[in-house]
């Protein structure tokens, strides 16, 4: 028999689709969803320069292999299988900073995000876990809360303007990201899931040297892995509490032409994934003297062959010295995936995506996925290829149908590590208020 918490979140689950759906006028159910924006228009706020933003994504995976463990194999973000999901409920408070200024300036950003996304968000809980992961019990196996952003931004009117930002903040490497209103496509490519960091805390600052060219520099908290008498290899990209002892560098460039039609980002993070402490504990119980150091990099390449025609070309390259799960060996990942979007008319898109993922020593894939499949591990390569349709009936909604095929060659990833293929096709429904 259905719980009221069962009810209830098949409410939430039900109310995007239903809005939707409804018969009312499309102003009417403009208003209604517009209702929070009413916030913003406050005297306060705007003496503050504050505003806010809510967004609600729900959905749901049709997997061809019906997967006995509901699992949509190497598929993170939306991995159930056959089933009904509230991704993300989410809002933001957010002043905007002023960087056309002659005069200093804060702003920031606080992103709350409950769903069943929000797990993957989550600060990294093997550097202690007291940020945002326990937040919601783990009872509550898929549906957490995450504080994906919390940060500042100061804006200091020195030479052109610089720019740091301080807190926690989503990673500038690669190119899609974890909120759902900002990417095209419903599902992710490996190279968002596996290889590259999702959020960091720490500092970064942002000059323009050039009106085409901008450079970011920062420090950022490293991983940790949980130390139980040897490491177990899951060490994140980010943390608070022990991993404060652990810095890594985080830096990039972005170039792009007069016209805006063309833009090349190439951005870098590198550092131990251990602290010093933590790699003599580890060397005074093992006696290996462990070498930590962890380097990834992202570069990503934009252009609009014409007014409708977009095109996006990324690729990632990772290695960790002796890794744990590599037998102590380094472990390396990279790949490449691309992206070719043409918008059919002002409301409605169109997009293919292709991606080639190599999980080198088989560290990667299965190994950063929280609450998720059990994987099978081990050197393969990865395949994607998604056809994905993006429409936008009106400002506050988008729908997102997509059809996708995954296969690996070196491991059966896929159906209970039955199968080495399978087809899913999903659609996603995207509220903004």
């Amino acid at each position: 028999m259905p719980t009221p918490a069962s009810r209830t979140r098949e409410w939430l689950y039900a109310a995007p689709l239903l809005m939707a759906m409804s018969p009312l006028p499309a102003e009417e159910r403009a208003g209604l969803l517009n209702g929070l924006s009413l916030i913003n228009d406050l005297p306060w706020m705007k003496a503050a320069g504050l505003r806010v933003h809510s967004w609600a994504d729900a959905g749901i995976v049709y997997n061809a292999n019906d997967p006995g463990d509901g699992y949509n194999g190497t598929v993170v973000f939306a991995d159930r299988a056959n089933e009904f999901n509230l991704h993300q409920l989410g809002g933001e408070l957010i002043r905007d900073v002023d960087t056309a200024g002659d005069h200093w300036d804060i702003g920031g950003k606080l992103t709350l995000m409950y769903g069943s996304d929000a797990r993957f968000n989550t600060i990294n809980p093997y550097g202690g876990g007291h940020w945002d992961n326990r937040l919601i019990g783990s009872d509550e196996r898929f549906y957490k809360l995450a504080i994906p952003n919390a940060y500042l931004d100061i804006f200091t009117p020195i030479g052109k303007g610089l720019t740091t930002r301080i807190g926690r903040f989503y990673t500038i490497m690669g190119y899609e990201t974890g909120l759902s209103p900002d990417n095209f496509f419903y599902t992710h490519p490996y190279t968002f899931q596996y290889g590259e960091p999702f959020t960091h805390f720490g500092m970064t600052t942002t000059y323009p040297v050039h009106q085409n060219l901008s450079v970011t520099l920062g420090a950022v908290t490293g991983g940790h892995t949980k130390l139980n008498g040897v490491l177990d290899g899951n060490g994140a990209w980010d943390g608070f509490d022990k991993n404060m002892e652990n810095w890594n560098f985080l830096g990039g460039a972005t170039w792009t032409s007069d016209d805006a039609a063309t833009s090349f980002t190439a951005t870098l993070i590198t550092g131990d994934v251990n602290s010093d402490n933590n790699l003599r504990e580890f060397q005074r119980q093992t006696g290996i003297d462990k070498r930590d150091n962890r380097t990834f990099y992202s570069l990503v390449f934009q252009h609009n062959f014409a007014e409708r025609w977009h095109y996006v070309l990324q690729h990632d390259h990772g290695i960790e010295q002796q890794h744990p799960l590599n037998n102590f060996a380094d472990a390396e990942w990279y790949g490449i995936h691309s992206q070719l979007k043409y918008d059919v008319t002002d409301t409605v898109g169109v997009g293919v995506r292709g991606e080639w993922f190599r999980d080198d020593d088989g560290v990667r894939v299965g190994q950063m996925c929280p609450s998720c499949a059990v994987l099978a591990t081990g050197p393969a390569n990865y395949y994607a290829a998604t056809l994905g349709v993006n429409w936008k009936p009106a400002k506050w909604l988008m729908l997102r149908p997509e059809a996708r095929y995954d296969w690996s060659e070196g491991v059966d990833a896929y159906d209970e590590r039955n199968k080495d293929s399978q087809f899913i096709f999903g659609a996603d429904v995207v509220v903004t208020f």
